[in-house]
């Protein structure tokens, strides 16, 4: 196989054949492909695209780069959830653990932080002691445990997608939908999962600007999912603004801890782990309704069952007792910075985006697969879209540890925020619902 050959004919727009697809992921992986022939490779994507065949076959290529886990110690339906990134969700710190109270095993490989998006991995190991890098027999031991378990990926699962997931990073090629799919399904079948709760974030906060592409991706992974004997749903939701009220690492966990411990929080963050919840638990065969289903996850919320799982995964995956009731102590920023109004009026916008890169200048994400994180890092607003202000209001708090002040990252949220004389019209959470028969508005996702 002559690379640059391949290369060239993706240029042109050609569909590359599926043994040669599978030869090429193969030898990135082994390291026969060097990473800069890749890059081409992907952007040559990028710009012309994969046809379904192709992209099925980058998916099973990607499945067979490694080792598929069976996870037949761990009793019942294993429904896992993912997002394909946007700044303040925080949602898997929140579900999983209420699902798995719920008695539905939750298997979850998750991610690092990618771009301006925020990562789960990240998250967690800002809780002191808490260890993601589990190999394959502790990932299966803790799920059998305590009925969730919180992974990273291994070296032997998926390694065409850890290569090509960091390589797509700092090239500027992750809105790739094909490869999107089959990024996230190639871990999800090889880690062991049933059926996929899907989270498709729409906006300039995620990787998907339009509702069309969102929708498009979406019924890829239904479709592909299906294909590979996974059930899988899709919310779609809005990411224009940060979900919750915060965003970061130590920040984001302080909130989901709060959550879970009283059952209350944001409005907009809690409708949407609900419904995610509610999902995995129809999928998992708790409810028969998405409706029950609902009614089922808010229970389990509430009754604090959800923060009592969330720190019996804690102290399973390395954590000692005390140090989820106790994690506000941990946490001690170096610096903070308050941003303020400059002027009276509403929050017509805070661009998710510009948080989400400000929080990559200050250290809570990374410009490079080597960067270190500062699991201190974070900002906390006062004020959401919507909200009234007065001049001299505080709008948010930053913090962070690593470094000296960034003057960028400040400059860059405080430009996130857009001041209006008048109110901005509501803009709704949930976009649309797609499941194997089709994309519908999300008030009909009622089975």
């Amino acid at each position: 196989m002559l690379v640059v050959e391949l290369i060239a004919r993706k240029q042109r727009g050609e569909a590359l054949a599926s043994g040669e697809i599978s030869e090429l992921v193969q030898g990135f992986t082994r390291g026969g492909v060097p990473d800069y022939q890749m890059a081409a490779m992907l952007m040559a994507i990028y710009f012309r695209g994969l046809t379904e065949d192709e992209g099925r076959q980058f998916l099973k290529a990607m499945i067979e780069s490694g080792r598929r886990l069976t996870l037949d110690s761990v009793w019942g339906v294993k429904v896992d959830k993912h997002s394909t990134g946007g700044v303040g969700d925080k949602t898997s710190l929140i579900v999983a653990p209420v699902v798995a109270a719920a008695g539905v095993p939750v298997p979850m490989i998750s991610g690092r932080g990618l771009g301006h998006t925020g990562g789960t991995l990240d998250k967690l190991e800002s809780i002191p002691g808490f260890r993601v890098g589990l190999d394959d027999e502790e990932f299966e031991r803790v799920l059998s445990q305590t009925g969730c378990a919180f992974g990273a990926q291994t070296a032997e699962l998926v390694p065409a997608d850890r290569k090509l997931y960091a390589l797509r990073d700092v090239t500027s090629t992750v809105s790739i939908p094909p490869l999107i799919a089959a990024s996230i399904l190639s871990k999800k079948i090889a880690e062991g999962t049933n059926a996929l709760v899907m989270d498709v974030k729409v906006g300039e906060g995620g990787f998907l600007r339009s509702e069309a592409e969102a929708q498009e991706l979406a019924q890829t992974l239904v479709r592909w999912s299906a294909s590979e004997g996974v059930r899988t749903i899709v919310f779609g939701t809005d990411m224009e603004s940060p979900l919750g009220r915060a965003a970061g690492n130590a920040p984001e966990v302080i909130e989901c801890f709060d959550i879970l411990r009283s059952g209350s929080g944001d409005p907009r963050l809690l409708d949407l782990c609900r419904a995610l919840g509610a999902g995995m638990l129809l999928l998992g065969g708790k409810a028969a309704t998405m409706s029950g289903a609902a009614e089922l996850f808010d229970r389990t919320l509430n009754s604090g069952a959800g923060y009592a799982k969330m720190k019996e995964i804690a102290e399973a995956q390395g954590s000692q007792a005390g140090v989820v009731d106790n994690y506000t102590d941990f946490w001690q920023p170096r610096h903070r910075h308050e941003i303020r109004a400059e002027q009276d009026g509403f929050i017509a916008e805070v661009h998710a985006r510009e948080v989400g890169v400000a929080l990559v200048d200050l250290g809570a994400g990374r410009r490079t697969a080597e960067d270190p994180v500062d699991h201190d890092a974070g900002v906390v607003f006062d004020k959401q879209v919507g909200e009234t202000v007065r001049r001299g209001d505080r709008l948010a708090t930053v913090y962070w540890s690593n470094g000296t002040t960034s003057a960028s990252g400040l400059q860059r949220l405080a430009r996130a925020f857009v001041i209006s004389a008048a109110p901005p019209p509501p803009r709704p959470l949930m976009r649309f619902f797609c499941d194997e028969h089709g994309v519908r508005p999300p008030e009909n996702a009622h089975s």
